[in-house]
């Protein structure tokens, strides 16, 4: 019981323990105020006429607007927590002597406390609530800020009823005795929260302030406020209009109260007043204020109080007696104090801790007291006009504007939480290209000239399939392009259109010895494609060549234009190369049915697709697609799991009729063998009945496959595709439900490493439901919103996890938003509900698990069964492993163990490493023989599993390795020569991982790829951060002074130019970056309007090392040198990318970039990278080898 209330963890305990002391603190602070402000109005009441309040609340408005601009202006200055300890003492001191002033019965100190206690109360509240907002965790406020206001509720009610006992007993004059005490108590609690709170330093200081670019003009603080809090306006409205509307309200109260109480009686019907009120808004904060913004949000919670004061002041429009006016000021006490004021608590715990003690210090000093000011001025103007019923009309017009008011903050608020979480990158639209004006077609046009083979195929591809534009002037250059490609492409859309006069330009090439092969080859084709007989003795003459790729260009005109002569005459060379034991005549002529492109002729494709040559089944996938023959799908289907012929594949069915090919794919989803590379080719076809049909799937599918489900809908959605939202929300809950149920049976103590084991594998599962959950949000929202959320909820700090669960709570409605808001808030560590024995959950986690989680909970209840000797009474233990198959099992998990203590997987867990165990090959090396050699090229990394070796460099002996150990980790990256050589000492049992196996298990783990690459980029981080210091005198600051504004003007001016022409030189450019090599033409228009393109001139300052980085940069032109103060660490150019480190492991740059020479970047977000990049496994493979290799660098 006592673990339930106080916390189990540390963590839990401090942070109740802080919540304590804010409540004690908040309790002292009201109670203070209470009396203080009863003691004052009370004083000046018994020797004031009531008409001579009007007049007070000016001065008293005028104090707090200068209060609140002195502590806004200089209160940052000094570190909160010192701060305060200084502020509370001196405000006690002088309470004390406004006591002696009463006891001499100055007249003036009378109206001196009326307003100078509101003013010591400002302070205390707003110290009290900047204090909190400080020490608090932010991801638990929607619970702990209600258990900390109702310490000011309390502190109410007590001093409320209190002064109803001690005010006839000590009299009014003595309660300001009481005032002082409660705040030198307030001080003790700050001083116990204090000593709670580790590094008060962090907790305290605001961030500091970055230097402004040099030249540029400072901004206002109030623009600068508005634009970093852009909900800020709309609170700054509901604010002013409810202190207007509820001063008007203290006015007629007090006037109407005044009629009939006098001296002590006034004090003591106060006091029952605020411990009444203080009662109910007690019950209101613990049995109504949580539960109502827990279910409806803090956008509803905010209209609740202006409704009901709404709601009052018509009551006193109508029926205008005491009891009326007693209920509207209650109201404020009810609603006011508890739901009013944690809501606008929490929509200032979002922001970050400068602007947002700046946000308050606005509100509470500038907002709230300027509208006091303007309330002492109305109720001067209009008391002697107005009657107190008839206020009331006044009161109704303030909260009609402020309830507006509070309606717009929502856009407002939504908006400034997602500007926390990620930055929203370009806008760009993913339309498709429209390429008929003529600015885009010159720009396409002059890339044919190009010498880059990239731009020049992307051009003539683009202009070639437009039907309005004729090519043929331009296909006798593009012949004699250097790129044999280029010359194939541009002969291709000769064969389709024929052009007049084209053969004059075919017949040299023919007869030319420097003409390349393959160029031959299509020539030939494009010759037939006329189907001249003067042709056909010299297409034919090509059957005898030597070279294997003209023979199947003549096979393939021949048999496509010139009918059954043509057939007759290259039928016996075709059944020969068929037939052929070579490959390369194989691979010939598993492309040649492809370029014949006669359907019938596709069963000499079908042993071509089972050949045992990887570059044979590519060309006859090619071909199959060209084909689009159904009969050949089954035969397709299984390259899909090969990483060699997978592209190829998918490219293969995706060609396919859609309404052929969706129906023949269905049972590989959930059949009898699926294929988790089927919904690949969905998303390749990309259309609403692929959609919709993977999106039916999905309830019976694996755990596995959802996720490659997933990842085929992310791509496919669009404008154009449809999604049924309350089918997602469905998915969406029954993925939160396996959630919450996998926490249950996960919440048990590990008592060896193999629990640890099953617990790390369970975590895993559950990220894995939690990252589902959004990607099905994605699909019915804003994919980037999505996104943004989720990078920060899973990789941010305490501020941003609150702001991502916040998002929710705002975009969400129903069920939905109250399941993913309490898990996303909710502890790691999930207390169990049921009194399930440990070994029940493991056979729960078994049942339930994916692969990963059932291998090591199989391999954890296996060991508990041998060390129990319990297996004969087990019951069903044996269907978890028998003798042998627990023997196969337990090498596993040591060699995932191995695995684990290498430095490359160090981190990984035992699942992670699962589909790089099945590709260890065991080894054997006799004592005294060499592993490898120094200089030898490497290529795979190995495990010692028996023996010892040793590590030799120049001859000497420098290392050993023993069973457990492992040597060669960075040739597996990167394929680099051994930099030493390694010898068994003993006879030696070695298991080895190959770099292409490495990467073959990385293909179909893109989060594990992920993760290495975090891991890389942590590591080169850390071997940089060890490098010897270097002098940073010999920078020049100067460097990066105009660079933001450069960069500026630049991306404007690029903007300015007509959308289509961007696209297209982005697109251009994009093809030199080595990193995208990769992309097909599709992927580098989707890309294009991802990114962004900048301009830097030499010596521009690109980042700065410790900068907080959330972008990647390739570059187009110029040159980088990267470099730490004066010491440079390498030199980058054309087609390299940087500031991968920074957008891959979330930390800050660890190096400074300056441009060298004028510089072309293009500059990718974090969002954008981990949304499209890394879907591309050759990206990936490409990110890993270039982290490796920099760390092998500076290593």
């Amino acid at each position: 019981m006592f673990n339930l209330i106080w916390g189990k963890s540390d963590e839990d305990k401090r942070e109740n323990a802080r919540v304590i002391g804010l409540f004690f603190y908040l309790f002292c602070v009201v109670s203070a105020s209470t009396i203080g402000r009863t003691a004052a109005d009370t004083l000046f009441l018994s020797r004031f006429d009531s008409s001579q309040l009007s007049f007070m609340y000016l001065p008293q408005a005028a104090s707090l607007i200068l209060a609140g601009f002195l502590f806004q202006r200089y209160g940052g200055r000094v570190r909160l927590d010192r701060l305060i300890l200084f502020l509370i003492p001196a405000l006690s001191v002088l309470v004390a002597l406004s006591r002696v002033g009463v006891g001499l019965d100055f007249i003036w100190v009378y109206p001196v406390i009326y307003v100078g206690y509101d003013v010591i109360n400002f302070l205390m509240i707003v110290c009290f609530w900047q204090f909190a907002s400080s020490v608090l965790d932010q991801r638990k406020v929607k619970k702990t800020i209600p258990l900390v206001g109702s310490g000011g509720i309390v502190g109410g009610i007590v001093s409320g009823f209190g002064l109803k006992l001690i005010a006839p007993l000590v009299g009014t004059a003595n309660l300001i005795f009481f005032y002082a005490g409660l705040q030198v108590l307030a001080l003790l609690a700050v001083v116990l929260v204090r000593r709670m709170s580790a590094n008060a330093e962090e907790m305290f200081d605001g961030p500091k302030k970055a230097k402004a670019p040099s030249g540029s003009g400072a901004k206002e603080p109030g623009s600068g406020l508005f634009k970093n809090v852009p909900h800020l306006k709309y609170v700054a409205i509901l604010s002013a209009a409810l202190v207007l509307s509820l001063t008007f309200v203290d006015y007629q109260f007090k006037v109407i109260l005044r009629g009939t109480l006098q001296n002590d009686a006034l004090a003591g019907f106060m006091g029952s007043f605020y411990g009444f009120s203080g009662l109910c808004a007690l019950i209101v904060q613990l049995f109504v204020a949580g539960k109502l913004v827990s279910r409806f949000g803090v956008m509803t919670s905010i209209l609740v109080f202006p409704l009901a004061l709404l709601a009052g002041s018509l009551g006193v429009l109508f029926v205008p007696v005491l009891a009326m006016a007693i209920v509207v000021k209650g109201s404020d006490k009810v609603l006011g104090d508890t739901i009013n004021s944690s809501v606008n608590q929490l929509i200032m715990f979002p922001i970050s801790p400068k602007w947002r003690n700046r946000s308050k210090s606005f509100l509470d000093g500038v907002v709230r007291n300027g509208a006091k000011g303007l309330a002492a001025i109305s109720l001067i103007i209009l008391s002697p006009i107005l009657s107190a019923r008839e206020f009331s009309f006044v009161v109704i017009g303030l909260l009609g504007i402020g309830i507006y008011a509070a309606v717009r903050v929502k856009g407002a608020y939504l908006k400034m939480l997602l500007s926390t979480l990620e930055e929203r990158g370009n806008d760009l639209q993913e339309d498709e290209l429209d390429l008929m004006d003529p600015a885009s077609r010159q720009l396409l046009i002059d890339a044919l000239g190009s010498p880059d083979r990239q731009q020049v195929l992307y051009a003539l591809r683009i202009l070639g399939n437009m039907g309005s534009f004729d090519l043929a002037p331009y296909v006798p250059t593009l012949l004699r392009h250097p790129s044999a490609e280029v010359g194939v492409e541009a002969l291709l859309y000769a064969e389709r259109t024929k052009p007049a006069g084209m053969e004059k330009e075919l017949l040299p090439i023919l007869d030319s010895a420097s003409s390349h092969p393959k160029v031959i080859s299509q020539a030939l084709i494009t010759l037939s494609a006329y189907a001249k007989e003067d042709h056909l003795e010299r297409i034919s003459g090509k059957l005898e060549a030597e070279d294997i790729e003209i023979r199947a260009g003549a096979i393939a005109g021949l048999i496509k234009y010139y009918g059954i002569e043509g057939m007759f005459r290259a039928v016996g060379t075709l059944k020969a190369l068929i037939e052929s034991a070579s490959e390369e005549e194989r691979t010939a002529m598993a492309s040649l049915f492809g370029r014949i492109g006669i359907r019938e002729f596709y069963k000499p494709l079908i042993p071509l697709l089972q050949d045992s040559s990887a570059d044979v089944q590519k060309c006859a996938l090619q071909s199959a697609g060209n084909l689009g023959v159904t009969e050949l799908v089954v035969h397709i289907v299984p390259l899909l799991q090969e990483s060699q012929t997978r592209r190829e594949a998918i490219e293969a069915l995706a060609s396919y009729d859609a309404k052929a090919i969706l129906p023949m794919l269905e049972p590989y989803l959930d059949g009898d063998k699926p294929s988790l590379h089927v919904p690949k080719v969905f998303e390749r076809i990309g259309n609403q009945a692929a959609f919709s049909l993977l999106f039916r799937k999905y309830d019976a599918v694996s755990h596995g496959m959802r996720d490659k489900l997933l990842d085929a809908l992310v791509g496919i959605k669009n404008k154009d595709i449809k999604a049924d939202y309350k089918e997602i929300e469905r998915l969406a809950l029954m993925e939160l439900d396996s959630y919450g149920r996998f926490a249950e049976h996960s919440a048990w103590n590990a008592e060896h490493a193999r629990d640890e084991e099953v617990l790390d594998a369970a975590g895993q599962s559950r990220l894995t439901m939690i990252r589902r959950v959004f990607q099905l949000l994605g699909l019915a929202y804003d994919p980037k919103t999505i996104d943004a959320v989720y990078v920060g909820w899973s990789e941010g700090d305490a501020r941003r996890q609150a702001n991502a669960a916040e998002v929710m709570d705002q975009m969400l409605q129903g069920e939905l938003r109250t399941e993913l808001t309490r898990w996303m808030l909710a502890p790691s560590v999930t207390t169990a509900k049921g009194g399930k024995t440990k070994r029940e959950q493991l056979e729960w986690l078994y049942e339930h698990g994916d692969e990963g989680l059932r291998e090591v909970a199989r391999y954890a209840i296996s060991e508990e069964e041998t060390e129990a000797a319990s297996v004969q009474s087990a019951g069903r233990v044996g269907s978890y492993a028998d003798e042998a198959d627990g023997d196969l099992l337990r090498e596993r998990m040591w060699t995932m163990r191995a695995l684990k203590k290498a430095s490359l997987f160090e981190g990984f867990t035992s699942k992670d490493l699962l589909p790089i165990v099945r590709y260890l090959k065991p080894v054997d090396v006799p004592a005294g023989e060499f592993v490898f050699q120094a200089k030898d090229p490497g290529d795979s990394l190995y495990l010692v599993r028996e023996g010892r070796a040793g590590v030799y460099r120049n001859g000497i002996k420098v290392d050993e390795r023993e069973a457990g150990d492992s040597f060669g980790q960075t040739a597996v990256l990167t394929r680099r020569l051994r930099t030493a050589a390694v010898r068994a000492e003993t006879n030696m049992r070695l298991l080895r991982l190959d770099s292409a196996d490495f990467y073959e298990a990385l293909f179909d783990r893109t989060e594990l790829a992920l993760e290495m690459m975090k891991r890389l980029s942590r590591k080169l981080r850390s071997a940089m951060a060890n490098q010897a210091p270097t002098q940073q005198g010999g920078k020049d600051d100067s460097s990066g002074r105009f660079s933001e504004a450069a960069a500026t003007a630049e991306t404007t001016g690029i903007a300015s130019e007509p959308h289509n022409q961007v696209i297209l030189r982005r697109v251009l450019v994009l093809q030199k970056i080595e990193l995208f090599a990769h992309l097909s033409q599709d992927d580098f228009i989707r890309l294009a309007h991802r990114v962004e393109e900048v301009v830097y001139e030499p010596g521009e300052a690109i980042c700065r090392m410790d900068e907080y980085g959330d972008t990647m940069f390739g570059i187009i032109e110029g040159g980088i040198r990267v470099h730490r103060g004066t010491e440079t660490l390498a030199d980058l150019g054309v087609g390299q990318c940087f500031g991968e480190m920074a957008i891959i492991d979330s930390g800050p740059r660890s190096a400074d970039c300056t441009a060298v020479e004028r510089t072309v970047l293009l500059r990718l977000h974090r969002h954008q990278v981990f949304s499209f990049c890394f879907q591309q496994i050759d990206v990936l493979k490409g990110m890993v080898r270039v982290l490796a290799d920099r760390l092998r660098e500076i290593s």
